[in-house]
């Protein structure tokens, strides 16, 4: 039996086990590993504690223990979990920092040489932390597991959790009006910052992951952990997504308290009045097979982050999402709209409005003349979205050098892109240059493309690509998003009047011989720059005084004169709005998915739409 002192993760559940076993703690850092010999982002350590984690150790009562926790952070690659030279686990292909509770199987304990293996078989060098490694007595509920077989396949094994001695009643309400309002609350361990295991599970009501609950009615309750002996603190957060203020209490649960209840008041900080918040690329594990999301998951994320327009794209499906809206009362904060993701092996475009019951287009045909004719024959289809345009896929990169000329945005080997929208950030998939994928619309645009700059998540998952983290506001009528007029939506976004959002807003209009730009932000982000392009070319920097970048609503405002940028009749403006980004589990930005070298700092802009000088 290893003698070791028991270090926080053990000691957050050391009195909700019962009195016949203490945990144990097998590893109690947290350890720094790396599969391969290219360091995959700088923040890590150029030298690594190891390629993989090997632990060997005896038991006086093998039988005891049915739990292992540990915590995990940066896991891209599938990396195993092997408890005597058995798989019990995947570790979640998650950046985010959080604690796994795992089940262990009956008898594969044993007194004498037990060893704990966790490993990767990828090729592709992976930076990942894992550590605080705990065995524990509690067994989990057989009903919690029965409920979620789906979701025990996605996450790669089945969820266990300890004994938990407290609960969080939650609570989210309109600070103008005191209605209940969806909402997503984050809870966080005060210490490590690590999103923390809950006792609770999703339902019609609630989307629930490791320290996330998104609620669809304000309303939630879980389970925690925390007793006298060894008390717990937590940092508990509430927000809606952009629009709103993000507020947060500290708590601390030990014997005093077997209940703590906490309403947050949410404040509206930026008004959108004339534009619908959409979020043109949503998946789920449930009908694509990766990620975790369920559709009802789905629904109840999209709501407390406050997308008003989502459109489910499923990988090649048609999936519905108005029936199940309604059977849950989410329709209530939104108006759903049927797409696709044709996936292609010449690029992922998303399509859209598809009419119900259409066949899909067929994702198999090549060239684009082919893909784009039958992308355009699906019933009801106006809207060919370009997705993460500089990502591989099936070996392929659309906008790469090979195929495509930047400089004069013209695509080479007499291909002709018919898509009529691009991301520009897909929030699920960063590129390491935010502005690469920028330049390539900007050149679209004056080689004479008609196309809608695009912001999106592209979420599979809860948490991990937080749905309308990017987003895409569509000049339109937002007085009711139980009934948007979607038809009119469309016929604005293929006019243009989409503005990309990932943590700002930022919008540009021409009023004679003066542009007008304004950024928008919660006081939760930062701006402290703007940018402004003629031709796609830099023509002026305003550096935004910090003072002002913190503000909630109207950051910053100004007024330029068309002379000043030296712009004429015909040249295209763009502004584009900057500042830094989040990487506190409130609400994480993701690296990049691709990236091109191992630095990430992360940002959060706003993209103007595109304005032409009449």
């Amino acid at each position: 039996m290893i003698p070791v002192r028991v270090p926080l993760v053990a000691a957050i559940f050391a009195s909700t086990i019962c009195a016949k076993a203490e945990p144990l703690v097998l590893e109690e850092d947290f350890l720094h590993l790396r599969n391969g010999d290219i360091r995959e982002w700088t923040h890590y350590a150029e030298t690594p504690d190891g390629k993989e984690l090997n632990l060997t150790f005896d038991l006086e009562n093998p039988d005891q223990y049915q739990i292992l926790t540990l915590r995990q952070e940066g896991t891209k690659q599938s990396w195993l979990v092997h408890l005597n030279d058995q798989r019990i686990a995947v570790l979640q292909r998650d950046h985010n920092h959080q604690e796994q509770g795992i089940a262990i199987s009956e008898n594969l304990l044993k007194k004498k040489g037990n060893t704990l293996r966790i490993f990767t078989e990828s090729e592709d060098s992976d930076d990942i932390q894992v550590g605080e490694i705990t065995l524990h007595d509690s067994v989990w509920s057989e009903e919690m597991a029965s409920r979620t077989r789906e979701l025990q396949q996605a996450r790669g094994y089945t969820r266990a959790l300890p004994k938990f001695t407290a609960e969080l009643i939650l609570k989210a309400v309109s600070a103008e009006t005191g209605e209940s309002i969806p909402c997503r609350f984050t809870i966080l361990d005060a210490e490590t910052g690590a999103l923390v295991l809950l006792d609770a599970e999703s339902d019609d009501r609630t989307a629930i992951r490791e320290g996330v609950v998104y609620s669809l009615d304000g309303n939630a309750s879980v389970g925690v952990a925390g007793n006298e002996e060894t008390p717990r603190t937590y940092n508990v957060y509430c927000g809606r997504g952009f629009e709103y203020s993000l507020e947060n209490r500290k708590v601390t649960i030990d014997s005093s308290n077997s209940s703590k209840s906490l309403t947050f008041e949410l404040a509206r900080e930026v008004d959108t009045p004339g534009l619908v918040a959409c979020d043109p690329h949503l998946h789920t594990f449930e009908f694509d097979r990766h990620g975790d999301c369920t559709l009802t998951e789905r629904l109840i994320s999209i709501a407390g982050e406050g997308v008003e327009l989502p459109v489910s794209t499923g990988h090649d499906k048609h999936i519905e999402y108005r029936q199940e809206a309604a059977r849950i009362g989410a329709n209530r904060w939104m108006t759903t709209i049927l797409g696709c993701e044709v996936t292609t092996s010449l690029g992922h475009f998303n399509t859209f409005p598809v009419e119900p019951g259409s066949p899909t287009a067929q994702h198999k045909l090549r060239p684009w003349n082919q893909i784009f004719q039958n992308i355009f024959a699906t019933p009801g289809v106006r809207v060919c979205m370009l997705n993460h345009g500089r990502d591989v896929h099936r070996g392929y990169t659309p906008l790469s050098p090979e195929h495509f000329d930047a400089e004069i945005g013209v695509f080479k080997e007499g291909l002709k892109l018919e898509a009529n929208a691009m991301e520009l950030i897909n929030s699920g998939a960063q590129q390491t240059d935010p502005m690469q994928l920028v330049h390539d619309w900007m050149s679209l645009l004056q080689s004479g493309h008609k196309i809608a700059g695009i912001g999106s998540s592209d979420s599979h998952t809860v948490n991990f690509a937080i749905p309308g983290q990017a987003r895409t506001y569509i000049e339109s009528d937002d007085s009711d998003p139980s009934s948007f007029d979607v038809n009119a939506a469309v016929d604005s976004l293929l006019a243009g009047n989409a503005h990309t959002s990932f943590g700002l807003l930022t919008l540009a209009e021409i009023e004679g011989d003066t542009l007008t730009v304004t950024v928008h932000g919660p006081s939760w982000t930062e701006a402290d720059r703007l940018r402004i392009y003629r031709n796609g070319e830099l023509a002026k920097t305003l550096e935004i005084e910090q003072a002002d970048g913190k503000k909630a609503g109207e950051k910053y405002s100004v007024r330029i004169s068309i002379s000043d940028l030296n712009a004429i009749q015909g040249d295209l403006l763009v502004s584009v709005a900057s500042g830094p980004g989040i990487s506190e589990g409130w609400w994480p930005m993701m690296p990049p998915y691709q990236p091109d070298a191992p630095v990430y700092e992360p940002f959060v802009m706003g993209i103007s739409k595109a304005i032409w000088l009449p």
